[in-house]
């Protein structure tokens, strides 16, 4: 029988060890959602570095890739099953 997970978490333990892997749409949403935020923080960064001064274009590039890390891993780590790997959950579901 599936295990169902409990409110609230979208991702379960990496089979590696202690990362998170998404397995719900909130997840993935999650998960998208810091992607897009990387992409636009190297976008704008790109073009501070034609415009601006060394500094600013690379302080907006570690300010905004390091808040970004930040905000992904603290929520994910919020929302994890870490009783279950990725492997484990696959299984489950298919039976």
């Amino acid at each position: 029988m599936a295990r169902e997970l409990a409110p609230g978490i979208y991702f379960v333990r990496s089979n590696g060890g202690s990362g998170s892997y998404p397995v719900t749409p909130e997840g993935w949403k999650i998960t998208r959602t810091f992607i897009m935020a990387m992409i636009a923080t190297a976008v704008v960064a790109a073009f501070l570095a034609f415009v601006a001064p060394v500094w600013l274009w690379v302080a907006v590039f570690v300010i905004g890739f390091g808040g970004s890390a930040w905000w992904f891993i603290m929520t994910a780590r919020k929302h994890t099953d870490f009783s279950i790997t990725y492997n484990e959950y696959v299984r489950d579901r298919r039976t």
